[in-house]
């Protein structure tokens, strides 16, 4: 549900306004209006508050020192141990009590204590990405580099050649012999199975003839870092091994250190991070305030049940000193009030859906409620497996106890997880009603399939158009009984019917709270449209005796139902009432993909059975596992997004109208 909200607005003496603000932020319940973009009489004396240089100084040196904080927590890895709320809420209550000169010296202290060893780690990491490019070279050349030894007017090359064109080593020889009068070797090896290592060793007068030909032959040359460039082979390279050899221990004597300082400060720079962001968000909001004479004026809106409890701290503060007083908004500043959920526990998870669209817009109501019914059912409609929810449970918890470790949680896969544990226990629910454990498991294992592969009714609950029982298992895949598929469908009909109505009630209450009547005769038309196909459809599937008189009936409410569309809506409101049978008609793809998941069970099933006995069962357990798993991810893939574009095309869109202003408290980033 949204929470009921009240616009506010708090006047102060002036020289209490930086404390005033501080509390603000720590009660964290006030959504801040930018006075200076108010009209009308109330504000024509108020003028915005502004910044002078010391507090425009002040700014900038909190988020020069914020921004250093930052690039000293970006280097630090955090500490294995999670750091709690308690200690974080300590550290940031440190920060309040200290100037900024202290602070500014204690992230110095810091900068000093890791800055030499953060250069040192990225050096050490950057030379060792560098020689790691030499290290196929390495075991390629060195074999053959080591046993070439030159002298102080020689100097040397590494050539790599392709299998395929090791002939031409002997053309660069001869051209070798040519260039340096005979002053030269050449010294090659076959290195693996594609590739021909060769030294070219020559005098060095002829060094710049010998590169220039090579570059012109277009050779594979080896090349060496910079400073090892002018060095023979075998130095070279050993040099390489040996520095290569000797980084990482290095390396991890420096991450220890870090580590050492990070187990030391990390928490308390943490704190100092939110304390600046704080700070920060604190010193720019003070142009959206108003002043006059004295006073300052700040307006904004907060839950109502928080204005009571706002007022006594503020009384007892600041000693009547600082004023709350409840505005009566117009017309118009409704339109701009913040929206805010609050929802139980079990539906709270459902909140998830806002992160890709707007909450509802204040004053309307809060659907979270009708997704938290119909998302689960049309998941477990879906998916519906025994063995699958079992899994999918494990799954679940698995990820929430990984997310809980987790410094900063995505809320959005916190929220999601909670959704998939819920809609586990769904797709449990229906898989006992299909009685399907990993596909046709459960079933091969009791024998309850006759010899045409037919599923056997254990608890007959009546008989269908055609004569034969139907009951408990339902059949999903009813060859042998295709009445089954007309009765999942009316089923999955009846959850379109549902859903889609319960939406289009929600929309006719809001036309009827907002005095909108146009409004609540196009959603009445909507509901009287899907009654009229009740009544039609209803006859031919059930009492048919009764259909002479009850499609005309169904026909007649139908065609009043468009009418009414179009009064309310008009044209376009008529036209989507009609459409709305195809809106229907869109949730009988949940029967199909269900009928998939199923298929795709039974199939990994008897691919698993067809290897048969000894060693070869564990073959076919591996390849049934496999599969099985394959369906379970697809599973949770497609449910999840065909229920979720059911819940934003098929219901949202029949009443759904989203804000344009968030709830935003001004609160403390940290320390919570």
């Amino acid at each position: 549900m949204l929470l009921t909200m009240s616009k506010v607005e708090i006047v102060g003496v002036k020289t209490l306004f930086f404390q005033v603000l501080e509390t603000l932020q720590d009660l964290g319940t006030l959504h801040l209006e930018d006075i200076t973009k108010k009209r009308g009489p109330r504000y024509a004396d108020l003028i915005p508050m502004e910044m002078d240089p010391a507090l425009e100084e002040e700014r900038n040196l909190l988020q020069n020192l914020a921004m250093r904080n930052n690039a000293i927590l970006a280097e630090l890895a955090p500490p294995k141990e999670r750091i709690s709320k308690s200690v974080l809420e300590e550290k940031y209550r440190t920060f309040q009590g200290k100037t900024l000169g202290e602070i500014s010296a204690m992230v110095e202290e810091e900068e000093t204590a890791t800055k030499e060893l953060i250069t040192y780690k990225n050096e050490l990491e950057v030379e060792m990405s560098r020689l790691s490019k030499y290290e196929p070279i390495i075991k390629k050349v060195y074999p053959l580099a080591s046993k070439v030894t030159t002298t102080e007017q020689y100097t040397s090359i590494a050539l790599l050649i392709e299998e395929r064109y090791k002939q031409v080593l002997d053309y660069i020889e001869q051209e070798l012999e040519k260039i340096t009068g005979g002053q030269c070797d050449v010294f090659s090896a076959r290195v693996d199975e594609n590739t021909h290592a060769a030294i070219l060793v020559f005098h060095k007068r002829f060094s710049e003839q010998v590169h220039n030909f090579l570059a012109t032959e277009n050779v594979n040359q080896v090349r060496l870092p910079t400073e090892l460039a002018d060095k023979p082979y075998d130095e070279a390279l050993k040099e390489i091994e040996t520095r290569y050899k000797e980084i990482p221990p290095k390396l991890k004597k420096v991450k220890d250190d870090l580590e050492d300082i990070s187990n030391k400060w990390y928490a308390t720079l943490v704190a100092l991070k939110d304390y600046l962001a704080d700070r920060v968000e604190s010193l720019n909001a003070i142009p959206k305030f108003g002043q006059s004479g004295h006073v300052f004026v700040i307006t904004g809106w907060m839950p109502s049940d928080k204005v009571e409890e706002t007022r006594k701290i503020l009384d007892e503060k600041y000693e009547g000193k600082v004023e709350i007083t409840e505005e009566m908004p117009t017309h118009a500043e409704m339109e701009e009030a913040p929206s805010a959920m609050q929802n139980p526990k079990a539906v709270k998870p459902f909140e998830f859906i806002y992160l890709l669209i707007n909450p509802p817009k204040y004053g309307h109501l809060d659907p979270t409620f009708l997704v938290a019914i119909f998302f689960p059912i049309l998941f477990g409609f879906m998916l519906g497996d025994m063995g699958y929810a079992l899994v999918l449970f494990g799954v679940v918890m698995l990820i929430k106890r990984v997310l809980k470790k987790r410094e900063t949680p995505s809320l959005f896969f916190n929220l999601f997880a909670n959704v998939l544990l819920i809609c586990s226990i769904s797709t449990f629910i229906f898989g006992l009603l299909y009685f399907e454990f990993f596909g046709d498991l459960l079933i091969r294992a009791f024998g309850w399939k006759d010899a045409s592969g037919h599923l056997i009714v254990q608890w007959q609950w009546g008989t269908t158009a055609s004569g034969e029982p139907w009951g408990w298992p339902l059949e999903r895949i009813a060859q042998a009984n295709p009445d089954m598929f007309k009765l999942l469908l009316i089923v999955v009909i009846i959850i379109g019917i549902l859903h889609m109505g319960g939406a289009l009630v929600i929309g006719m209450i809001d036309g009827i709270r907002h005095k909108d009547r146009k409004h609540a005769i196009e959603k009445a038309g909507y509901l009287m449209f899907i009654l009229g196909l009740v009544v039609i459809f209803g006859s031919l599937w059930g009492i048919k005796s009764a259909k002479d008189v009850a499609v005309p009936l169904g026909a007649v409410i139908s065609v009043v139902g468009i009418g009414m569309a179009g009064y309310g809506g008009g044209f376009g409101g008529g036209l989507e009432a009609a459409l709305t049978f195809g809106n229907l008609l869109s949730y009988a793809r949940l029967y199909g993909i269900g009928l998939a998941s199923v298929i795709l069970a039974e199939v990994a099933n008897e691919l698993g059975a067809e290897f048969g006995g000894g060693l070869m069962i564990i073959v076919g357990f591996i390849v049934a596992a496999l599969l099985h798993t394959l369906n379970i991810a697809l599973g949770v893939l497609s449910p999840s997004i065909q229920s979720l574009r059911l819940n934003l095309v098929e219901s949202f869109t029949k009443f759904y109208k989203e804000t344009d202003v968030v709830y935003k408290p001004f609160k403390r980033s940290g320390g919570e």
